[in-house]
C-alpha cells in the first residue's frame, strides 16, 4: 500500500503540506503516472519531508500529492 501526503500550492507559488493522508492509491510502475491521473505534473520539493510532488494543475494554485513512507523495498517515483 503507499500513502501520499497532500500538499496545497497558492497562487503566489506557496507550497504547504496538509496534515491529510491519502492511502490506497494505484502506484504507476511504468513512470507515466497514468494510474495517477490528474495528478501528473512533477515538482522537485525542498525544505518538506517528501522530495517530489504530483501536481494536479502545472501553474497557479493547485493540489498535489506525494509519495511518503518510502523506503529502500518501496519503489520509487519514475522520471517519464
Amino acid at each position: 500500500m503507499f500513502e501520499y501526503a497532500v500538499y496545497v500550492r497558492t497562487e503566489e507559488g506557496y507550497i504547504e503540506r496538509m496534515n491529510n493522508v491519502i492511502s490506497n492509491l494505484p502506484y504507476d510502475l511504468r513512470g507515466t503516472y497514468g494510474s495517477l491521473s490528474p495528478y501528473v505534473h512533477e515538482e522537485a520539493l525542498v525544505g518538506f519531508p517528501e522530495s517530489v510532488v504530483l501536481w494536479k494543475n502545472s501553474t497557479g494554485p493547485s493540489v498535489g500529492i506525494a509519495p511518503i513512507n518510502a523506503d529502500s523495498n518501496s519503489p520509487k517515483l519514475l522520471v517519464a
